[in-house]
């Protein structure tokens, strides 16, 4: 459970398991940090998580534009479960694209 960063040739990939929260912020915000600083595309794996609070999703946003500041392509892979996106829902940031 939590979060995990792999370096691919091509890509940087992290991947979120369990509940990505206030608790873990510090430790997702270096992950993203370090995968956008790679100027390589970076993958946000979502599949396995299962709470993602508001201090995570500023974080997922924010890594989005400073990534499209910087030329590093961010996307989500695969979907997001169905809890999550409720979740997000509740929270009012449904109209709020992670990556724009």
């Amino acid at each position: 459970m939590g979060i995990a960063l792999n370096q691919t040739s091509d890509a940087s990939v992290v991947r979120l398991d369990g509940v990505i929260d206030i608790s873990v912020a510090a430790e997702l915000k270096a992950a993203l940090v370090e995968a956008v600083a790679s100027g390589k595309a970076v993958r946000i794996s979502a599949e396995a998580v299962t709470e993602l609070d508001v201090s995570a999703y500023q974080l997922l946003w924010a890594a989005g534009r400073e990534g499209k500041r910087s030329g590093a392509e961010l996307a989500l892979t695969g979907e997001m479960p169905e809890p999550v996106r409720k979740s997000i829902e509740e929270m009012g940031l449904e109209a709020c694209a992670l990556f724009e």
